[in-house]
């Protein structure tokens, strides 16, 4: 509606300064070609003796304040006891202490992080190195392997276009003691 209302007033302003009249400020855009900027113009609706007053259009805060209501809310949710639960390991478990290795003893991967939620996250989601090692010395001899067989299939591609031959088919030669060269009496014999 308030599109419809500035539209009209636009055109009315137009028709005005095409046609050479002037005709002031009363529609709230000051006229077609003025240098200033245009006032914005809003529906007026009278109700009973409380004068006038404006319907300004703006947009709906609804989804804006859900949002925020729902982000924080869920990060209270989470975030209070996890926050709960790093200041009581720091507190009652605290970081580790560097000590002497026994004898013999072969320390875990995890065993070398200072901190015991480091430990528990090197423990639980990550592969020692060891295994990264041996897993990346796979993916090495994997693609050695190919690059060597490439190479061995451009040396036969070579030698295949050097001495004629190649893959195609070839169809062996009946040998000579199977033919029959008599002479014939028919020609079906």
């Amino acid at each position: 509606m308030a599109a419809m209302s500035l539209l009209q007033r636009a055109s009315i302003t137009a028709l005005a300064a095409l046609s050479g009249r002037r005709l002031g400020t009363r529609l709230g855009f000051g006229g077609f070609l003025t240098r200033g900027f245009p006032k914005t113009a809003a529906p007026v609706r009278h109700s009973g003796d409380h004068g006038k007053r404006l319907f300004i259009i703006k947009p709906s805060g609804f989804y804006d304040k859900r949002f925020l209501t729902l982000l924080k809310f869920y990060i209270f949710l989470t975030g209070v006891p996890v926050a709960i639960g790093i200041t009581l390991i720091n507190v009652f478990i605290g970081e580790a202490e560097l000590a002497e290795i026994p004898e013999g003893y072969i320390p875990e991967h995890w065993e070398y992080f200072k901190h015991p939620i480091s430990r528990w996250i090197a423990r639980t989601f990550f592969d020692c190195p060891e295994k990264n090692y041996e897993r990346t010395m796979s993916v090495l001899q994997i693609e050695a392997e190919k690059a060597d067989l490439r190479l061995k299939e451009l040396e036969v591609r070579r030698l295949m276009r050097m001495r004629g031959d190649g893959p195609w088919y070839q169809y062996p030669t009946i040998d000579k003691a199977l033919v029959d060269s008599s002479p014939k009496a028919s020609p079906d014999n």
